[in-house]
């Protein structure tokens, strides 16, 4: 496949455990090059800091604004990855969150933050710059053990990091209620516009290829040869292992690379998982408030040669997920470096 391959050996777990002190450079580099596919780092106390001084500022977070403070503070972008500020994204089998994102960039050795305010309820809010430098440091840090040991510093110019506050519906039905009411705010061929890329999520296989589900999606737009479609799709599935869904869960986010160079995450966890593809199967990340949890992206790859993880998001179908904390919210912080 163009974006993961399986690995036949490792000598390393497929999730790889590394404490904090353990983190210099080259160090995580050399985790996912001996074949893991996401690096646990524990012991830092500085995360368990972060998520409380962050969710702590709930009433300050996108997902208690309205719709007009969302849209002013929207810096929109035709891409998602490059879009910042307060994010309202609802795509079925693609994006289902309100979200806050930031960059941070070094400027001669000055921090800045983009946007650096946003407008709320209560006024204003912005990232302290306390929390700015620890973000900062935190992505360098994570950087340079991506990188070879010996990585000069020059390499890290123009890095910004990526600081991202993301929250999903507590329930599925909720996300199917959202879908519906972006879909009826579209005009007519905004609709079918909608219409498509959401069939185009739905095909599994070597159906779901680009250009390939685009031509299906386009054709199922007859009824007659939907049906034929349907017929095709479900026998596809059969021999999908990337878009099997276990019982009792929905696919909220399908299979993906991130562009970045790493996505590190911890949150909270009602009824939601994130899960990588190892050796043909899938395995939840253990993502916790207290731990991070690193899986290199694109960008990776072409800097360094590591293999970007293909990852999901899952949803329970009822109120709380196995293993999960039935009463938390589900909130995902994401920190990265592109």
């Amino acid at each position: 496949m163009k974006h993961f391959r399986l690995k036949a050996s490792r000598s390393t777990p497929a999730i790889a455990r590394i404490d904090a002190s353990e983190l210099s450079p080259g160090s995580l580099g050399q985790y996912f090059h001996d074949g893991a596919s996401a690096a646990v780092i524990t012991g830092n106390e500085w995360i368990t800091t972060l998520w409380r001084s962050l969710t702590a500022q709930d009433s300050a977070m996108p997902w208690t604004a309205s719709l007009y403070d969302l849209a002013g503070n929207l810096r929109a972008h035709d891409h998602v990855t490059e879009a910042l500020g307060d994010v309202y994204y609802f795509k079925p089998r693609r994006h289902s969150y309100i979200g806050r994102k930031i960059e941070i960039r070094s400027d001669h050795g000055m921090l800045s933050s983009t946007p650096a305010s946003f407008r709320t309820r209560q006024g204003s809010w912005q990232i302290s710059d306390l929390l700015r430098e620890q973000c900062w440091r935190f992505s360098m840090a994570v950087m340079k053990a991506l990188a070879p040991a010996r990585a000069r510093e020059a390499q890290f110019d123009g890095v910004r990091a990526v600081v991202q506050h993301l929250r999903y519906h507590d329930t599925m039905d909720g996300h199917n209620s959202l879908y519906v009411m972006v879909h009826n705010s579209l005009g007519a061929w905004g609709r079918i516009g909608y219409g498509l890329d959401r069939r185009r999520e739905e095909l599994r296989g070597p159906l779901g290829r680009r250009g390939v589900s685009d031509a299906l999606a386009l054709l199922s737009l007859a009824p007659p040869l939907r049906a034929a479609i349907d017929r095709l799709n479900s026998l596809a599935g059969h021999f999908d292992k990337r878009g099997m869904v276990p019982d009792g869960y929905s696919l909220l986010s399908k299979e993906h690379v991130d562009t970045r160079y790493f996505s590190a995450l911890c949150g909270s966890r009602r009824n939601l998982r994130t899960d990588i593809f190892v050796d043909g199967a899938w395995l939840p990340l253990p993502v916790n408030s207290t731990d991070i949890v690193v899986i290199p992206g694109a960008r990776a790859m072409l800097a360094y040669g590591i293999q970007p993880t293909l990852h999901r998001v899952l949803q329970a179908d009822g109120e709380h997920g196995e293993g999960e904390d039935g009463d938390a919210a589900n909130i995902t912080l994401l920190l990265g470096a592109k």
